[in-house]
């Protein structure tokens, strides 16, 4: 995967309590990434430094196989009505 777009969520994932779950190619368990304080790109192609409030992490963004995150534009409360867009919609007869 190309760095880009893991260091565009991780920077999204500072001072909120966003999760995101990393698959590095070789190994079949996730890694699991949060509180997130701050991200850097290193000077290789593809190193990201990421701090946690717990760790340091370098990652070699292509060894990312997969990643995934819980989406936040579904949650709602009981007292919210989830209304889909329009393009989701299924039209009643």
């Amino acid at each position: 995967m190309e760095r880009g777009p893991v260091i565009r969520v991780l920077r999204d994932m500072i001072d909120t309590d966003q999760e995101l779950d990393i698959i590095l190619r070789g190994d079949e368990r996730a890694m699991e990434l949060r509180n997130v304080v701050a991200v850097e790109e290193l000077h290789s192609a593809n190193g990201i430094h990421v701090k946690t409030r717990q760790n340091n992490i370098w990652i070699d963004a292509s060894h990312v196989s997969a990643m995934w995150q819980a989406r936040t534009d579904l949650d709602t409360t009981n007292e919210q009505e989830f209304i889909p867009s329009t393009h989701n919609r299924v039209s009643t007869v």
